[in-house]
């Protein structure tokens, strides 16, 4: 009786594991792929059932309303920089989970545009963007997402100058 029960229960599991993965997106498996999928995404209001904000102002009500009260008091009494960085692996992952930053959302394709273009990037604008909102300070969008998209440039340009030729070859063509 109690092996039936068990086989009972495993196919059970087995065919809800089934039906709630046929409700999953597929996962692009090339930039074509991928290209089609985020054209998708970043005209939805929702995905896999996550309200998507579609731009600041619907950042911080979603936020506000996810929070409470007495979280954002902390948040908003603490130093700019302190929350940026404290939140980051959790609020900030979060959201680059929720809001699908790397699949492309409506949210990361406004960060995009504004030059935003890593997740973790992302998640640290918002952070900011909603610290400073409720402290009801100028967000400077621009100069923030200016300094994301600098600070991301010269990272490239230290590693391209650091980088070092592994093997030269000299070929001889033949005619």
């Amino acid at each position: 009786m109690m092996k039936k029960l068990a086989f009972i229960f495993f196919l059970i599991f087995c065919f809800s594991i089934e039906a709630s993965t046929q409700d999953l997106p597929s996962i692009p498996s090339n930039e074509k792929e991928y290209n089609i999928q985020y054209q998708k995404n970043i005209k939805k209001s929702r995905i896999n059932g996550v309200y998507i904000p579609k731009d600041l102002d619907d950042v911080f009500k979603e936020l506000s309303m996810l929070a409470g009260a007495e979280p954002l008091i902390k948040f908003k009494s603490a130093p700019e920089d302190v929350v940026a960085s404290k939140l980051h692996f959790g609020l900030g992952r979060w959201m680059i989970s929720n809001w699908n930053f790397y699949g492309g959302s409506r949210i990361s394709h406004l960060l995009k545009e504004m030059g935003v273009s890593f997740p973790d990037d992302m998640a640290q604008f918002l952070i900011i963007s909603f610290h400073r909102h409720l402290n009801e300070s100028p967000l400077e969008s621009e100069a923030l997402a200016q300094t994301y998209k600098q600070q991301r440039l010269d990272e490239q340009l230290a590693r391209e100058n650091a980088g070092s030729v592994i093997k030269e070859e000299t070929r001889i063509r033949k005619n």
